[in-house]
């Protein structure tokens, strides 16, 4: 089995200049928390649900409700990113990639062709296939 064979193909994903309005936005709508950020398809980055947790400004501290509004529209999505992320190819074993989440403790993975984002493996999908497998 590959990576192919489980990844999400249809990903939701965020552009560098997005701000953290949009994420949050995003990751709430959808309900997932992984964002890729891709730049014309081509992967630049990710942003997570903790990121998007660590970069908002808690009211709870005395933000403001005008400073806290103004900080969700004025924080770009480049800023919290993680560059670089770890990725898979499509045509990795899938075993490969099950080897990357437990060593490198990560949720996901952005499956990349050449650079381009093709897909997403997630914590999830690896546990589909664990339920797939298990007897009734």
């Amino acid at each position: 089995m590959v990576v192919e064979d489980v990844m999400t193909r249809d990903v939701v994903t965020l552009a560098p200049e997005q701000t953290l309005r949009d994420a949050i936005n995003l990751l709430r709508s959808k309900r997932i928390r992984h964002l890729p950020v891709v730049d014309e398809q081509k992967l630049v980055g990710i942003v997570t649900d903790r990121d998007v947790k660590r970069a908002t400004p808690s009211v709870l501290a005395g933000v403001g409700k005008d400073e806290y509004d103004n900080s969700l529209l004025t924080i770009k999505v480049s800023q919290l990113m993680t560059r670089e992320p770890i990725t898979v190819h499509r045509a990795s074993p899938l075993k490969n990639a099950v080897e990357i989440f437990i060593n490198r403790k990560v949720g996901a993975l952005p499956v990349v062709d050449d650079d381009h984002l093709v897909g997403i493996l997630t914590d999830i999908d690896i546990m589909r296939v664990a339920y797939d497998l298990l007897p009734d």
